[in-house]
């Protein structure tokens, strides 16, 4: 059997999918990547119900919640409630990233320091429109190559 290399994706599941790209799009900085349609009436709206996006080198998918997902409080900023996501910015950026955060108006717990010896420098946590936890940090391994998503030549 061979070993798994690395993280090709991952999928996060959204109550609505404009307002969750405008977020990840608008706040975040995420780069729409693809779209996968289904018959439903999301599509009739002209919004699949499976869209990728791309942070760097990192492919992730917004997926549209086939049922009601429990929100944690609306003051509980930082936890698990099944993910957190985690994205990286480079240490120079991080104090603009708060900034944006701050300028949308998107509630935050941080900055939290983490151990000296350790690969994170410092993290903010807050939650997306549906819920879902996330965390921005800096690396302090931030120098290191990594590839970015292969993009699809579909024409």
């Amino acid at each position: 059997m061979a070993d798994v290399e690395t993280l090709s994706h991952s999928g996060i599941s959204v109550h609505d999918l404009k307002e969750a790209e405008d977020f990840y799009c608008g706040i975040l900085g995420a780069q729409v990547h693809g779209a996968v349609n289904f018959v439903t009436e999301d599509t009739l709206k002209g919004r699949s119900v499976h869209q990728s996006y791309t942070l760097g080198d990192f492919l992730f998918a917004l997926v549209l919640a086939p049922d009601f997902m429990p929100m944690p409080p609306a003051d509980k900023l930082m936890g698990v409630n099944g993910f957190r996501h985690a994205f990286a910015v480079r240490h120079a950026d991080f104090d603009a990233t708060i900034a944006r955060l701050k300028a949308a108006g998107v509630p935050f717990k941080g900055p939290v320091g983490h151990p000296d010896k350790g690969p994170f420098g410092e993290s903010v946590y807050f939650k997306d429109p549906s819920g879902n936890f996330l965390e921005l940090l800096w690396r302090r391994d931030e120098n290191v190559d990594y590839a970015k998503a292969p993009q699809l030549d579909v024409g």
